[in-house]
């Protein structure tokens, strides 16, 4: 996460949902558009006396030129825009010391023209152009006009001092209707036509060469200006790929979340106290591999989070995942939700179907193309569930905020679908079928006695397990029931220990809620299962690298030994620290007799070879096969020698 502060007292920019009269919260894609000039800075008043008097004394002396020639020659001009929560006002110094004018205040006379553009949630804008005329001293008042008409409660004065025409405007945010919730996502221009008389027009010059929409500049009130800092230093458009507008912090006025490059950016008049942006990488190689960006209040407190699914990779080859981002107490976004929804590489695709709204999150089934449950050895995710996989059991999977966390509500099967397909085997395997994909158990296989003396055994009391299914992984055919309590991994059954005994084993994390998922499957070609347990182990990182707290990632594999839980692999598949993270990758490849474990190297997510603060480690470390680096070429690959899983 990082932040923009301003580069006076008055300046700083954050990233906020904002839209135009809509009731709940919008997204919009933008379309692509060629910048309209350089940003307009507004200048924040509030709290200050403003005097519109033409004097120009109390404005800053650093003024935006009107450097785009819209027609005619050139007429040296300036300008200044300042708002404060009532009012926006215009400044304008001009090279102009005869005031064309007559009452009836034309276009063809001369007058500077404030546009103002808002953005809809249709992804367009609303746009709105306020004439200032200047008086003519001892003759005519100035006058300020919207839509042709004088505009009630506004005011201008203007001035002239040597061979410049000063005028000053003050024009209430209540003359736009869009005003009272979006002040994020403006865009403007400030035109000034220079007649030599009434009728006749000498120039038009602009901030601007766009005159509508996206094309013109963007207005930068305070709590967004850090991002002309983050265009600038990443050179990036000013156009975002996508925005959404909506209430985010629980403030009245929007904020817009908006995605420039591989950026995603939050900003708004009240977000952070109005003096910051939030902007943050998305581990994406760029804007166009965000494929949606949505709000939607998911718990029901009035504020909206943040949906995005994003392609991690490349254009040919990569993850899609789905991502939920709920604002903290420090106003930085965290990933509440998690899922991946798509893969796509040289063999196929898979691409799951989404639906979202505020009473949760429904994933299922959507298209395939090329890929085949035999030849299918694409690497589970190290960290969040996998896509829906064509030839398993799940049809759709339902997700709901309940109390603090998104938890799956239901889970619908798919007809004629037993559950995961084995591993291809190859043409000289004869070994037996996978396992039977691990299920609930049923009341006949709950065997609680058993249960209530591991509870009594080891003192640990009542409570649920936090995984409870059956598989058949050790013995005859009858399955065994696995679960685990707390932190310990136990497994029992009428055909395990005669029915009258279970065994378990403690596993190395250090809290139950490290343990992200457990489940079974015949690794070894023997026909029983074996375990497959992820989880986070963390550790404190030396005060060299800032003391910080390091996950990493790993798998387990547990097998039934001797009638006792023993470990028969292990490895560590990701490494996190803060925003940055490494990824590994691991696969189950077809072996002669049940897989080969590979390991290989993934990506890097804010790290880079030389920011990377650990060495390669290049044995077991903790117990666990290394975390192979995206800079190194090698690949480990792991054969089961009949009690464990060793090198090839």
């Amino acid at each position: 996460m990082k932040r923009f502060r301003s580069r006076a007292s008055r300046f700083g920019t954050s990233l906020f949902l904002c839209a135009l009269g809509m009731s709940a919260s919008s997204a919009v894609e933008a379309k692509d558009a060629r910048r309209g000039g350089r940003s307009l800075i507004a200048e924040p008043r509030q709290g200050e006396k403003i005097r519109i008097d033409g004097d120009l004394r109390e404005w800053p002396a650093r003024m935006t030129p009107l450097s785009e020639v819209r027609s005619g020659g050139a007429t040296e001009a300036r300008t200044v825009i300042g708002y404060d929560d009532e009012n926006i006002y215009l400044v304008l110094r001009a090279a102009d010391k005869r005031i064309a004018r007559t009452g009836a205040a034309r276009e063809s006379e001369d007058h500077a023209t404030l546009t103002l553009a808002f953005p809809s949630s249709s992804g367009e804008y609303t746009q709105h152009e306020v004439e200032v005329f200047p008086g003519n001293p001892g003759r005519l008042p100035a006058v300020v006009k919207l839509g042709g008409q004088t505009l009630a409660g506004a005011k201008a004065v203007e001035n002239v001092v040597d061979k410049d025409l000063l005028l000053e405007a003050q024009i209430p945010w209540k003359s736009f209707p869009q005003a009272q919730k979006t002040r994020v996502g403006l865009r403007a221009a400030v035109t000034y036509t220079n007649a030599d008389a009434p009728g006749s027009v000498k120039s038009v010059v602009s901030t601007s060469s766009g005159r509508t929409g996206r094309s013109l500049s963007p207005l930068l009130l305070e709590g967004e200006q850090g991002l002309s800092d983050l265009w600038r230093d990443k050179n990036l458009s000013d156009v975002p790929a996508r925005e959404a507008y909506g209430n985010l912090s629980g403030d009245p006025e929007f904020e817009r979340v908006a995605v420039f490059g591989p950026y995603i950016t939050i900003s708004g008049p009240k977000f952070r106290g109005g003096k910051e942006i939030y902007f943050s990488e998305l581990g994406v190689s760029g804007a166009d591999m965000v494929t949606r960006l949505s709000l939607t209040d998911f718990d029901g407190d009035g504020r909206d989070e943040i949906v995005v699914k994003k392609r991690v990779g490349s254009s040919e080859k990569y993850r899609e995942l789905l991502e939920v981002l709920k604002l903290g107490r420090d106003d930085a976004p965290f990933t509440a939700f998690a899922h991946e929804v798509g893969i796509k590489t040289e063999e196929g695709s898979i691409s799951n179907k989404l639906k979202i709204s505020s009473a949760g999150i429904e994933i299922a089934q959507g298209e395939k193309e090329g890929f085949e449950p035999e030849s299918y050895a694409e690497p589970l995710p190290a960290r969040i569930p996998s896509a829906l996989l064509p030839w398993e059991s799940v049809a759709s999977r339902s997700f709901k905020w309940q109390g603090k966390s998104f938890s799956k509500v239901s889970e619908e099967k798919q007809a004629g679908k037993s559950g995961p397909k084995p591993v291809q085997k190859t043409q000289t395997d004869d070994a037996e079928p996978a396992a039977v994909a691990p299920r609930a158990p049923s009341a006949d296989e709950l065997q609680d006695r058993l249960y209530a003396l591991y509870r009594k055994d080891r003192g640990v009391g009542g409570g649920k397990p936090r995984f409870d299914f059956v598989a058949d992984v050790t013995g005859d055919a009858t399955v065994e029931r696995v679960l685990v309590h707390d932190r310990d991994l136990l497994v029992f059954g009428k055909g395990f220990r005669k029915g009258t005994s279970y065994s378990f084993i403690t596993l190395g994390v250090a809290d139950a809620k490290d343990i992200a998922e457990v489940t079974a499957r015949d690794l070894t070609g023997d026909g029983k299962a074996e375990i497959l347990v992820k989880g986070v182990l963390h550790a404190k990182a030396s005060k060299a690298l800032g003391g910080d707290v390091v996950d990493r990632h790993a798998l387990f594999v547990y097998g039934i030994r001797d009638d006792k839980v023993a470990r028969v692999f292990a490895a560590e598949t990701a490494r996190v620290v803060g925003k940055n993270q490494i990824q590994g990758s691991l696969s189950f490849q077809p072996a002669e007799r049940g897989v080969r474990i590979e390991l290989k190297p993934g990506r890097a997510v804010g790290w880079t070879e030389s920011s990377y603060p650990f060495p390669q480690d290049t044995t077991t470390a903790g117990g666990l096969e290394p975390l192979l680096l995206p800079w190194t070429s090698t690949k480990r690959r792991y054969r089961f020698d009949g009690s464990t899983f060793v090198t090839e």
